[in-house]
Formats: C-alpha cells, sequence, structure tokens
C-alpha cells in the first residue's frame, strides 16, 4: 500500500531529554493533496523515502488523533523559535534531523543552520553546484547547524504547559545576562510564558540585568503581588530604579505591595536622584563591631553574606551606626582568629556624601581603585555603599 508523504508531515517525539527523543509510533500522512490527514503506526512502515511512504498492510492508516502527552514536530516544532539551553540563545527552526535506532524512530536534531532551510525547501542540490563551481572551498558546503534535541526546549506553539515542566532545571544553570538576552529575543507571548514560570529569585536576577523598558513590560507580565516579590528580591538600589522609571501611581501601589522593611529601604532610596550617590548605593552591606576579634567578624560575614550580594569589603560601626572604618575581606581571612578587628580597620575610608554626583564618584573609584565606597549621612552614620558594578553600569549605559 502506498500514501504520498506530505511536505510537512511531522513525527511526535514522547518529549523526553535524552540524546535522541524517541518518537511515539505513529506518523500523519496525507494520502492526497486534497486529502485528509491520517495516522499509521510507525511499526506498520515498510519504508519512508522522499514524497512516499509504504506501508506492510492495508488498513494500516486509521483517523488523526492526537494524544495530549505529544507533540506535532511541524505545527510546533518547525520554523518556531526554540532555546538552546547549551548555547543559551534562541534559535529558529529550520529543519529537522530524524534517524532510526534500535527500530524506533528518533528526533536526533534540529537544524538551525541556513543549510537546512535550503535543503527543506529542496533547493539543497541546485544551489551547492552553484556554490561549488563558484567558491569551492565555500564553508556552506560543509558547515551544518545543529543542535541536539536533548538541548531544546520549545518555547512557543501548543506546547507550553511540556515546555514548562522541563524547562525549569535548564534555566536554572544560565547566567542572568544569559536568560536577559534571551527574553530580549523572544517575540512578546513567548516571553510572557517563560518569564512567568521563572522561580522569583531567577527573575529578579534577570530583571537586575535587562534595560528598563523591557523591565517595565516584564513586570507588567505577573500580577502586582508577585511583582512586589520581585522587587523584594532584587538589590535595593536596582529595585528602586525601576520602581523610579514607572507612572507614580503604579509605584506606590506596588510599594504597599512589599514587606515594610524592604519597602522602606527602597523609599529612602528614591528620596535621591538616580545620578547622585544616595540613588546609587544600596543599603545592603557587611556591618562589623570594633569589639569583635578577626574569628568572630569571619563568622559575621559568613551570615550576613546570605542577605549581601557584594562582599567586597566589611565596614566596622559603633553602636550609633557611625563608621569606625573599614577592613577587606581578604585581611579578616589572612588574620589569626584572635587577632583584634581593630588592627586590621582603615580609619580613612574615601567617603561620600549622599548628594555628590556621579562624576565624584566615578572620579573617587578610579582614583583609589576601589571596589565599594561608603556612603555617609551629615551626622556621620553610614547610609549605604556603592559598588563597582554599579559605576559600571552607569558608565556603559548611562
Amino acid at each position: 500500500m502506498r500514501s504520498r508523504c506530505w511536505k510537512s508531515c511531522v513525527f511526535t517525539p514522547g518529549f523526553r531529554c535524552s540524546r535522541v527523543a524517541p518518537v511515539r509510533d505513529w506518523r500523519r500522512v496525507r494520502i492526497s493533496l486534497a486529502g485528509e490527514l491520517r495516522r499509521v503506526e510507525w511499526e506498520d512502515v515498510a519504508s519512508c523515502e522522499p514524497g512516499l511512504v509504504r506501508l506492510k498492510r492495508d488498513g494500516a492508516l486509521k483517523a488523526l488523533q492526537l494524544p495530549p502527552a505529544e507533540i506535532p514536530l511541524a505545527q510546533d516544532v518547525l520554523d518556531k523559535q526554540v532555546l538552546d539551553t547549551d548555547d543559551a540563545k534562541v534559535e529558529r527552526v529550520n529543519d529537522l534531523h530524524l534517524l532510526v535506532a534500535r527500530g524506533e524512530l528518533r528526533v536526533a536534531h534540529v537544524d538551525v543552520g541556513f543549510r537546512g532551510l535550503v535543503r527543506r525547501m529542496g533547493w539543497e542540490g541546485p544551489l551547492d553546484r552553484l556554490v561549488r563551481s563558484l567558491q569551492p572551498g565555500s564553508a556552506y558546503l560543509t558547515r551544518e547547524q545543529f543542535v541536539p534535541w536533548s538541548h531544546v526546549r520549545p518555547l512557543s506553539g501548543g506546547v507550553s504547559r511540556l515546555k514548562l515542566d522541563v524547562t525549569r532545571n535548564a534555566m536554572a544553570e544560565l547566567h542572568p545576562a544569559d536568560l536577559a538576552e534571551i527574553l530580549v529575543d523572544l517575540d512578546r507571548d513567548e516571553r510572557a510564558v517563560l518569564f512567568r514560570e521563572l522561580p522569583v529569585e531567577q527573575a529578579a536576577d534577570a530583571l537586575e540585568v535587562t534595560a528598563p523598558p523591557l523591565q517595565r513590560e516584564l513586570l507588567k507580565l505577573v500580577e502586582p503581588g508577585k511583582a512586589a516579590d520581585l522587587l523584594e528580591a532584587m538589590e535595593p538600589d536596582a529595585a528602586a530604579d525601576l520602581l523610579d522609571s514607572l507612572p507614580p501611581d503604579e509605584s506606590t501601589l506596588l510599594l504597599a505591595q512589599m514587606e515594610p522593611q524592604e519597602a522602606r529601604e527602597v523609599e529612602q532610596l528614591l528620596t535621591w536622584p538616580d545620578d547622585a550617590a544616595g540613588g546609587l548605593m544600596t543599603p545592603d552591606f557587611i556591618r562589623l563591631r570594633p569589639t569583635q576579634s578577626c574569628g568572630q567578624a569571619l563568622d559575621e560575614v559568613r551570615r550576613q553574606a546570605v542577605e549581601v550580594a557584594h562582599l567586597y569589603a566589611a565596614y566596622v560601626l559603633n553602636a550609633e551606626g557611625k563608621l569606625v572604618g573599614a577592613v577587606s575581606l581578604r585581611q579578616i581571612l589572612r588574620a589569626p582568629p584572635e587577632a583584634p578587628l581593630l588592627d586590621l580597620i582603615d580609619e580613612h575610608p574615601p567617603l561620600l556624601a549622599p548628594g555628590a554626583k556621579f562624576a565624584e564618584v566615578a572620579q573617587l573609584a578610579e582614583r583609589y581603585k576601589l571596589l565599594s565606597i561608603p556612603v555617609q549621612a551629615e551626622g556621620g552614620r553610614l547610609l549605604g555603599v556603592i559598588t563597582i558594578d554599579d559605576i559600571l553600569s552607569r558608565v556603559l549605559h548611562g
């Protein structure tokens, strides 16, 4: 029995992550150009050639039914964007690489290269001959851009439920900057699906390193309660910058949803212009006491490091919260545990007033080669620190 293989006929993979994904035991075929799609079990296929499928028996063609756990490749993978979790980037699928292994039909790779598109359109032979005649050594003739199926997670189409089940572990391994770049590459609908399913901490990390217009779009994709959770998980200075870019009514609503302590920290930062030291600083830094030994100080650093993202230096404060001096973590680590902490501190670290302009901040960091700079109120109380990453970000992005 013969059936014509429709150009876009697809195999349906059991969406399992392995070296190559096994295809469920059926195939969709169209029995004529004008005919309906039918279903055939893979075990009933005698051979499959371009334009022709031979079946082992009459009656193998059945009514087409799509089980809920199966994915039609042509509909939901071909020409769709996918996430290559190996290289952390978004690609568009131009073709599929299938193979028969141990009697099973398997999806081995997706082809994201230009050559794959040419092959799928049926132009490979003529174009290869043309390129070979003009430029025999062209990389086009040998370069294939295959992405292993085990590294691919579909990001669009009708597969969002399955995608979300398998994406979390892969996403957890991505650097926030890579994840932010992926979010930029996706269209609005795909971006919404992916961002809504990210854990709060990971979404907050990615949110911090995206551009303000995309930050605002992403924040609007989630309900106010989760948006407040994201702001709490962000660095306070980054959260303040984001809230400052929102309309006042939206900013006020989100602040009201945040935990009181986190909201107070962010509100304090919002009182300063974003180009001033007070707007650049973070209130999260390592606080030590002058009466501690180096061993006690190291234990305190370990305890506070759970909440403090940047561990460039520790600041020794008296009972009134005034700065006694600064000490590097390298000094604490190298000192004997019984040594007094006061023996290590720099009593005259460079200081900034919260109203200092960014030019002064950058000049101070460059002159003294500082990774963090303390910001001190007029009465001497330490308000926060400006870290080098915020300085570099402002220099690069304005």
